[in-house]
């Protein structure tokens, strides 16, 4: 974070506070009610944007390297596995659509320590970049209903 970050105008008499994009937020002095998925962009109460100068920070070799770090940014991570953490439990799943700050996941449904079943309804959920583990190989059958990961990935996770 830098030093010397400008001041937002009006700090004291903000109420509500929206950020979809890195270095911009969106402030109001009163609250949204719009709905979740309005209430995002939404321009009710004379809504204001404010941005930051957004610096790019380099990242270390060791980041560079880290067989676990997704790249959020490239659209191609649509399709791909992965495992998600919810309620201190890991679950598989395939990545549906991503922004700045969540992916949607299609999950599977945990049967026991390592396996895992296709719910009849779909389970899909926003869940937050920190909250995905990995991206994985797909789940194998280990019956006609059910799947497990891969036994030396689930080894690495699940001990995390």
């Amino acid at each position: 974070m830098p030093n010397n970050l400008p001041v937002v105008p009006s700090t004291r008499s903000i109420h509500q506070v929206v950020t979809l994009t890195p270095g911009q937020i969106i402030y109001r002095h009163v609250s949204s009610l719009c709905s979740t998925k309005q209430s995002m962009e939404c321009q009710c109460y004379n809504s204001k944007t404010f941005s930051f100068e957004v610096q790019k920070t380099a990242c270390t070799q060791d980041e560079s390297q880290n067989p676990s770090e997704i790249p959020w940014q490239n659209s191609d991570i649509i399709g791909q596995w992965c495992c998600v953490k919810y309620d201190e439990e890991i679950y598989p799943g395939v990545i549906q659509d991503l922004n700045e700050t969540h992916v949607s996941v299609k999950c599977m449904h945990r049967i026991g320590v390592n396996r895992f079943f296709w719910p009849r309804q779909d389970d899909v959920l926003w869940y937050l970049h920190e909250d995905v583990i990995r991206t994985i190989p797909p789940a194998t059958s280990v019956t006609s209903r059910h799947m497990e990961i891969d036994k030396d990935i689930w080894s690495k996770i699940s001990n995390l």
